[in-house]
């Protein structure tokens, strides 16, 4: 798909290429707005993804001129990217959750030699070992991490209403896949723009990304947005990825029952043994076997295995041992 097409209700879906990427496209949805245009999300920022950016708008009679905001659903730059650019070239505003800011901020400087010490370091706390370490190192070398340079100028708050042409859409606040992150609801049509929060054929990437042990429990907070979301019986879905989602409190029950089944698996599988973070991840079911995972892949599901771990830990099922270096965990 390379062409904006209308899903009905006045919103116009954009397909802003990921380059080299297996999810291919983020989408762009556009709605009229009494200054011109609203974007929910911007995608990547690159020459391929603006040009797919504005041959959207332009398919759909208008430019990128006419966007008078960017509203968006969370911090990761195949969401954020281009908004600075669409800024300049309009001066739209650009809005995000607060709980994202600072995320965004991260993400958005430059990362050198203290980066990878200060991620080696945290890697290591997990029970990292000096080959995966080693991988770990080649690969971020020639693929540094990025993000957008230009910041949200306004701050999204849960339920507040964003003027669109003759309706609003609604900010829904349902942190998980980030702390900040945000649906969008057109309460008009009975349609929600889920961003990376519900996808319709695949499972939401739920992490904490500090080792051993972050006091945030991502993957309650996640439950809980779902929750909150299959709670309000809307039928249409669209996410950034994938196809429409024709039953969202379906979907959402979906993903809540997939998660249960995560952590039974993993309270099984710990057995009698003390393990570190790293050895949960290699004892989680993926997609394909542990060894087979790229070093990128690997710190992705060391993430959302360090959440499930975490969510082990609050309901009282799992604890870690005392004096243990790198920090180990047993079942209660």
């Amino acid at each position: 798909m390379d062409q904006a097409a209308p899903i009905g209700n006045g919103i116009f879906q954009i397909p802003v290429p990921i380059t080299n990427n297996p999810l291919g496209h983020t989408f762009v949805y556009a709605m009229e707005s009494p200054g011109g245009l609203i974007l929910v999300d911007a995608g990547w920022d690159d020459e391929n993804a603006w040009n797919g950016l504005t041959s959207g708008l332009e398919s759909i009679g208008h430019s990128v001129k006419d966007v008078e905001g960017v509203v968006l659903t969370h911090f990761h730059p195949d969401h954020t990217g281009l908004c600075g650019r669409v800024r300049e070239a309009s001066g739209a505003w650009i809005a995000m959750h607060e709980s994202d800011h600072e995320l965004f901020a991260q993400i958005s400087t430059s990362f050198g030699a203290e980066w990878m010490t200060s991620h080696k370091a945290n890697m290591m706390r997990a029970g990292a070992g000096p080959s995966d370490l080693g991988a770990f190192e080649d690969i971020a070398a020639t693929n540094p991490p990025v993000g957008p340079a230009s910041a949200p100028d306004r701050v999204l708050v849960d339920n507040e209403l964003i003027s669109l042409t003759g309706r609003d859409l609604r900010a829904v606040y349902t942190p998980g896949h980030t702390p900040g992150h945000v649906c969008f609801y057109l309460e008009h049509a009975d349609v929600m723009f889920t961003g990376d929060h519900i996808l319709q054929k695949t499972t939401p990437h739920v992490g904490n990304f500090v080792y051993p042990l972050e006091e945030r429990d991502a993957l309650a907070e996640f439950v809980d947005s779902l929750r909150r979301v299959r709670a309000m019986n809307i039928t249409l879905g669209l996410g950034a990825h994938g196809i429409p989602i024709d039953d969202v409190a379906s979907r959402a029950g979906e993903l809540i029952e997939h998660h249960e089944e995560r952590l039974e698996h993993l309270y099984r599988v710990f057995g009698d043994d003390q393990i570190t973070v790293w050895q949960v991840a290699e004892r989680m079911k993926w997609y394909k076997p542990w060894a087979d995972i790229s070093p990128v892949g690997k710190g992705l599901a060391l993430s959302e295995a360090a959440a499930h771990l975490r969510h082990l830990v609050a309901r009282d099922l799992v604890a870690q041992v005392p004096n243990s270096e790198p920090a180990t965990f047993a079942r209660r």
